[in-house]
């Protein structure tokens, strides 16, 4: 008994020493404790939820159940809500209210069920509601109703409001348990607070208040997992075995998603062999993060095996496992093998889902075959009472600007509000890339102005405004073009390098090369680092200009900041070079990259013969003939 008080007194005060762990004692308190009873302040500001204080305005007509149950009949009612939920909320509350009359007083865990029931339902702030009205009433309490109100605060993104509850469990005499920890460590991560659950959970095992199990592990692996930590994640894996607690199928599953993710896909496998080989059967979930894992490197014969192997296992794809494989096929343009994956899902009773159409749609599109998409928008998908959403207009949208149909692709865009849909920023965006491919730069320039800058509802991002900058540059327009990228520096918009690699291309080639250099020579105060794109552009901008010179330091300096040169790099200084008559200097550059394992692509072949036929008695050109064209 000593030694229980000892470890309660503990708990107190280790909570009490972290202020993590504790909500600050202000007026907005989320919990405040009189005489060992639990009231929720109501001047907690929070947005989160609001919690009402009676729920009993119910009419008692409104409970479809008997109106007069008898204790049996009621507890009997209780444990099959407990495992579904109720239909409707206010028969949950009607019931409650009928608990709360009974004489005697229904048990403790019969209250516990309706909790549980509102949980099922996804009712967190009601169920928090009731439990404020249990502890209020003086209704017995015990740990499990701890535990349901700490995980429905958790839910309700309030882990501030879960710790609060954690010292009142402790306050009632109550031991909080695996289950007590579990939800707290579980609602930390939930918070994108993966390192306070990891340290919570250290100090947990440090001090041998709990005895973590499979649960709890898995919970703080994949939490790591998540935030792609996945050595650590590995690391506590394997102290888990270590410590006894032998991992289950949702363990290795978290963890091979995370290898897959990662496209540590044979790392993955691996662990497929090693749980296998433990007789831990693998489910659908842990075989669809495998194949899509190998979908993403085009491995189709180990998808093919690991299809075989669920069909021996007798596990069945699921939708979400087909949608994969759509998908990847799709993006392959592999049209034939997406309809056969289609109709073996209608055979084996998987009905495709609007997930599945837009996967096939999508693939129509990558070929060219956007009327093909359309049909089955307008024929498959309302046939079979499939609702498109937005991404189902996204990617036919996008598969009309592409073929140059632009007038299309607005139809499509106008037609949104009478399916009930909203455009994205993705939907805006290639609109204006459609209106700009084709030449309408003015319907462009009107489009942005008047259904994107005036749409308060609309957010801008680095991608819109590289596509807007792009296309006002490709038309000339580069005052345009820098009055809107001041507009976008005084919204707070902070530009990528994308962003100023657009401009630095823009203004070079419209004879703003002085501007251009400004722009590039400024990137590391934005604390931007130039890729080997915008080195390039700089390079080509200098060669137009006759600056062989700085063309070619800057060509060197490139590779002394850590950017290494591409092919397009060396092809564009060479015919720099070639332009400029420099042949000796083109010459051991052409070494220097073959040297590399590039190769003169065709502008540049050309421009050499084109030199041939004009100087066949140059010396050095006649060198590069030798070495390259024979």
């Amino acid at each position: 008994m000593r030694k229980m008080t000892m470890r309660r007194a503990f708990t107190v005060s280790f909570l009490r020493s972290n202020p993590l762990l504790l909500s600050h004692s202000s007026g907005n308190s989320a919990v405040v404790a009189l005489d060992n009873h639990y009231y929720f302040n109501s001047s907690s500001s929070s947005s989160c939820c609001v919690f009402t204080s009676t729920f009993h305005v119910y009419a008692i007509s409104h409970f479809s159940t008997n109106p007069n149950p008898t204790h049996a009949r009621l507890k009997q009612l209780l444990l099959e809500k407990s495992k579904s939920g109720f239909d409707k909320l206010d028969d949950a509350l009607a019931v409650f209210d009928k608990m709360l009359h009974r004489k005697p007083l229904l048990p403790v865990i019969s209250f516990n069920q309706l909790l549980a029931a509102l949980v099922k339902m996804k009712e967190h702030s009601v169920a928090v509601s009731l439990f404020k009205d249990m502890c209020v009433k003086g209704i017995p309490v015990d740990l499990f109703t701890f535990n349901t109100a700490i995980n429905c605060f958790c839910h309700l993104n309030r882990v501030d409001y879960a710790f609060s509850l954690l010292a009142g469990t402790i306050k009632r005499g109550f031991h909080p348990d695996v289950v007590t920890y579990t939800t707290l460590i579980r609602g930390l991560i939930s918070q994108d607070n993966p390192a306070e659950a990891q340290l919570l959970f250290t100090n947990l095992i440090r001090f041998k208040l709990i005895q973590p199990n499979v649960v709890t592990y898995t919970t703080i692996i994949n939490g790591l997992c998540k935030r792609g930590h996945i050595s650590t994640a590995v690391m506590l894996f394997r102290y888990m075995e270590k410590k006894g607690c032998k991992p289950n199928t949702v363990t290795y599953s978290t963890l091979i998603d995370c290898l897959c993710k990662l496209r540590l896909v044979d790392q993955a496998l691996g662990l497929l062999h090693e749980m296998t080989k433990k007789g831990i059967t693998p489910n659908v979930i842990t075989y669809s993060s495998l194949i899509q894992g190998l979908c993403d490197f085009n491995r189709w014969q180990d998808v093919n095996q690991l299809l075989s192997e669920m069909n021996t296992r007798n596990i069945s794809p699921d939708v979400y496992t087909f949608n994969i494989l759509v998908d990847a096929y799709g993006k392959e343009g592999m049209i034939n093998d997406v309809e056969d994956v289609i109709e073996f899902m209608n055979q084996r009773g998987q009905h495709p889902d609007v997930v599945t159409y837009n996967a096939l749609m999508d693939g129509y599109c990558l070929r060219g075959a956007v009327d093909k998409a359309l049909a089955v928008l307008e024929t498959t998908m309302k046939k079979r009472g499939i609702v498109p959403n937005i991404r189902t207009y996204n990617i036919l949208i996008n598969g009309y600007c592409k073929k140059l149909k632009v007038d299309r692709a607005v139809d499509l865009f106008q037609q949104l509000p009478r399916e009930g849909l909203s455009p994205t920023i993705h939907t805006y965006t290639t609109i204006l890339q459609g209106y700009f491919l084709t030449g309408r730069h003015v319907e462009a320039r009107k489009f942005f102005k008047e259904k994107m800058m005036l749409n308060k509802a609309l957010t801008l991002d680095n991608f819109t405004c590289s596509i807007l900058l792009h296309g006002l540059c490709q038309n000339r327009f580069v005052v345009e073009a820098l009055s809107f990228f001041d507009t976008m520096l005084s919204a707070g918009l902070i530009p990528n390098i994308c962003i100023y690699s657009t401009l630095i291309d823009g203004l070079s080639k419209n004879g703003h090369l002085e501007k251009a250099r400004s722009l590039f020579d400024n990137l590391p105060l934005k604390g931007l680092r130039p890729d080997v794109k915008t080195y390039t552009m700089m390079i080509q901008a200098y060669c137009h200009d006759g600056l062989l010179n700085d063309a070619n330091e800057l060509f060197l300096k490139m590779e002394a900041n850590g950017c290494l040169p591409n092919d397009v790099t060396y092809n564009t200084l060479i015919r720099g070079f070639f332009h400029n008559k420099k042949y000796n200097e083109a010459g051991v550059l052409m070494d220097e990259m073959c040297a590399r394992g590039f190769s003169a692509d065709a502008s540049t072949a050309s421009a050499l013969l084109d030199l041939l036929k004009s100087q066949e008695q140059n010396p050095a050109l006649l060198a590069l003939r030798k070495k390259f064209l024979t």
